[in-house]
């Protein structure tokens, strides 16, 4: 063998090698392009607090039962599963350490959870050091390994039995203020999506809940 063909042989196998090792992390696509998801509920909406200190966006996706390829394809096979990127912006003066999806009453969500071979730059990102679900929110806390300026975490992920609506989501940094932004989540059948307003109170009370849960475990 020549020392040209050897060289090439080596290449392929050495691309070969990592995409057995990493498998779709290697051809990973941002959640708002990913043909994967539900065509209407996939995309990025902007987030910005009111004092200036923290912007940036949150890409997202839903999937449909059945149609989600990543790290847990086989665990959400008969659910819908809710996934979401999040990207501080370089000018942020804080780092976003809380990012929270608000959910409806009667609304079953469970194994939040975050997978490194979906989205932006995987399988790079901020890990949570805790994510969890309690009855109005889907929260995932990043004091360990914050969000800073410039940076995004991994893709987050939730599923439920419920299909999809736009409602609102949250991030914050230091527990000091945030931003609300537009993110879908599960939507039981005939509700009807809050005004900003009534919104605001349910990730409040998301606040005050891990507030009280953090505390807990000092």
């Amino acid at each position: 063998m020549t020392g040209g063909n050897f060289n090439k042989t080596r290449i392929a196998v050495t691309f070969l090698a990592a995409i057995l090792l990493f498998g779709q992390s290697v051809f990973a696509a941002p959640l708002s392009s990913d043909i994967a998801a539900i065509p209407a509920y996939r995309g990025s909406t902007p987030f910005a607090s009111l004092d200036g200190m923290l912007g940036g966006s949150v890409d997202y996706a839903v999937y449909a039962k059945g149609s989600y390829d990543g790290m847990y394809k086989n665990q959400f096979n008969g659910s819908f599963v809710y996934a979401y990127q999040v990207f501080n912006s370089d000018n942020s003066k804080v780092a976003i350490d809380y990012f929270s999806v608000g959910l409806f009453d009667d609304v079953q969500a469970q194994n939040a959870v975050y997978d490194p071979t979906k989205g932006t730059d995987a399988p790079q990102g901020s890990i949570p050091f805790m994510q969890f679900i309690l009855p109005q929110s889907a929260i995932y806390l990043f004091q360990s390994d914050n969000i800073g300026a410039g940076e995004h975490s991994l893709t987050l992920l939730f599923a439920s039995d419920t299909a999809p609506e736009m409602a609102k989501g949250a991030v914050s940094g230091g527990f000091t203020g945030g931003a609300t932004m537009d993110l879908p989540t599960p939507m039981p059948s005939g509700w009807i999506v809050p005004e900003p307003a009534t919104f605001g109170l349910l990730i409040g009370g998301a606040f005050r809940a891990i507030r009280r849960k953090t505390k807990g475990l000092r």
